[in-house]
């Protein structure tokens, strides 16, 4: 919300530049922790920040306790401050601070600082105590242009329970309550959190693409094509005109896409899956692969050196002479006219001009590559069997690199240059931040490797089974693979918050905070993460958390990819999602969100 001045008799030279209206509260608890966060303000009864106040004033509540536990974890002031800080007044020859415990006054100083001061530390706050600051400038010929807008403190104001997976339980006023304020009354969940929700049906994923951070499509060895819409939490089967083998797909954004398969399967659809139309390819041969570079132009290849190319999105398929006999097991292309494909024994070819002709490059192994992905015209990486990583500079020759393992790749893909991911048996991922060297991740399965889809180079989704060729795994990570998780989950707690944050708003903090343990500890294997939505839950993005303990711990956890100047937000919400095998029930003390 905009914040106006507050009443006051100001001498001639004295200009108001900064309204912080901020409560920040030092909740003092007997024998437990202290809280330093924001609460609910009724000086901003609708949680609103406007995009006009081009100068607005970052207000940062910092008072921690010194007791144990503290909270934040994070936080270093001692017990009863408060840093308040503002945005540079130019040519201002001193900042006043001043400070009320109510709204409307009495104000008194508290401070006379120099004009180029920025921040202030108030060290005579005291607990369970609601302050109001304003900072103001002495130079006369300052004046703001707006209102200044206040921080977002935000307690949840709705949301359910859903456990157990089956619809869930709305909260109460006294739910709400209960985890709006740490060291008081905690909320528990109804029930204790179950087994993994089962992933596409229990099929095994052969091949993934994505679109966003909450979009994907998988591709079963089962025949069936998947969507997920909410970040892989859940996944709709979509109907095609066959069900082949699907070994490859592709979308080119959000509503046209390929898949292609067995017995020279290519279908297409338009409308992001709602249909899917068969194509003809002119082959019986097994397809392994699409690349498309827009919606009308792609090359399919596959088994005996098969390769075909469209320009009408393939309303028509034209053979291209590749001149090879082997399998074709990957392609990439960059652009409307340069292409490369790998397959068996080794090969490598190039295209340059469409397709017109392909000419064999030397990749210095006679193994099965797999996997394969170029992020301009001279800059490609290739794996496949035995370990084997190889990659080109120039578009032309190929130099091996170092994996460090013996594990068969089957996926590789780079989001650029810098943002490198391999994918093999046994779980294995490798990641690459300068397309040389390559380090190992923790995937957290031992599922074989068999897609993987980067959407940028923090964002990275896999898909992998076992050889038997039932069941499977989906992972993403937001962090650039420091961290990979499950997303799969029919069962979550949600919270609804209620900020209006305006389109280019000058946001520069979105922090989660959660004060949380479980009844009792986590087993092996789980994995909890929160999905977070900025409208109302048409999109959603993952973003993982530690698994809770047994003893009441602070978590928080930074929203500020979801939460950006760029885009407005008009419906927060979060959901906190426990995967695995698990027979505990989570305790949440405080669920908080402070945009700033």
């Amino acid at each position: 919300m905009s914040v106006s001045a507050r009443h006051r008799r100001l001498q001639p030279w004295q200009v108001l530049t900064a309204c912080l209206l901020a409560v920040v509260l030092a909740l003092g608890l007997a024998g437990g922790g202290v809280l330093g966060v924001w609460q609910g303000l009724s000086e901003n009864a609708t949680n609103m920040v406007t995009a006009a106040a081009a100068s607005a004033v970052a207000v940062h509540s910092v008072h921690c306790s010194g007791l144990t536990p503290a909270y934040p974890t994070s936080c270093t002031d001692a017990q009863g401050t408060v840093t308040i800080s503002w945005t540079a007044v130019p040519g201002s020859t001193g900042i006043t601070v001043e400070r009320a415990t109510t709204p409307n006054g009495t104000y008194s100083t508290i401070a006379t600082l120099a004009g180029t001061a920025i921040t202030y530390t108030d060290s005579t706050a005291a607990s369970n105590t609601p302050y109001y600051y304003e900072v103001y400038s002495g130079t006369p010929t300052w004046m703001p242009a707006t209102d200044v807008d206040m921080a977002l403190s935000l307690p949840p104001t709705g949301g359910i329970d859903d456990t157990i997976g089956t619809g869930g339980t709305a909260f109460t006023g006294a739910n709400l309550t209960a985890m709006q304020t740490v060291g008081g009354t905690s909320y528990t969940t109804t029930t204790n959190w179950g087994a993994a929700a089962t992933l596409a049906g229990g099929q095994e994923p052969d091949w993934m693409g994505c679109v966003s951070t909450s979009q994907c499509w998988l591709y079963t060895n089962q025949g069936d094509i998947w969507v997920t819409t909410n970040g892989g939490e859940s996944w709709t089967q979509e109907t095609t005109p066959s069900n082949p083998v699907w070994y490859g797909g592709q979308f080119a954004n959000a509503s046209d896409g390929w898949a292609v398969g067995a017995n020279g399967t290519i279908v297409a659809t338009t409308n992001g899956g709602t249909t899917w139309t068969a194509q003809t390819s002119g082959t019986t041969q097994t397809i392994n692969a699409i690349s498309c570079v827009s919606a009308t132009q792609c090359w399919a290849s596959g088994n005996a050196g098969y390769v075909a190319a469209t320009t009408n999105g393939g309303t028509t398929w034209t053979a291209q002479t590749s001149g090879t006999t082997q399998d074709i097991e990957a392609s990439s292309c960059v652009s409307a006219t340069t292409c490369w494909v790998v397959g068996a024994a080794g090969v490598i070819l190039a295209t340059t001009n469409g397709g017109t002709t392909w000419a064999a490059q030397t990749s210095g192994t006679t193994q099965e590559l797999y996997g394969v992905s170029c992020v301009s015209t001279t800059q490609c990486w290739a794996d496949g069997g035995n370990g084997v990583i190889v990659a080109s500079t120039n578009g032309t020759s190929w130099t091996a690199q170092t994996s460090g393992t013996t594990n068969a790749f089957y996926a590789m893909d780079c989001f650029s240059a810098t943002a490198c991911w391999a994918g093999a048996a046994n779980g294995t991922i490798l990641a690459s931040t300068n397309g040389t060297t390559w380090t190992a991740q923790t995937s957290g399965t031992t599922d074989y490797i068999w897609g993987l889809d980067c959407i940028s180079a923090s964002q990275c989704w896999a898909n992998g089974s076992t050889t038997g060729g039932t069941a499977g795994v989906v992972l993403v990570t937001t962090n650039g693979g420091t961290t990979w998780l499950s997303p799969v989950s029919n069962q979550y707690v949600q919270w609804a918050f209620t900020p209006t944050v305006a389109s280019g708003a000058p946001v520069t903090s979105a922090v989660l905070t959660l004060v949380d343990d479980a009844s009792a500890a986590p087993a092996a294997g789980t994995e909890t993460y929160v999905d977070v939505s900025a409208n109302g839950g048409s999109n959603w993005t993952p973003l993982s958390i530690a698994n809770p303990t047994t003893t009441l711990a602070t978590q928080t956890l930074s929203i500020i990819s979801v939460i950006g100047s760029g885009t407005a937000v008009s419906g927060l919400e979060l959901r906190y999602i426990v995967t695995g095998s698990n027979a505990y029930k989570s305790i949440f003390d405080l669920v908080h969100v402070d945009i700033n």
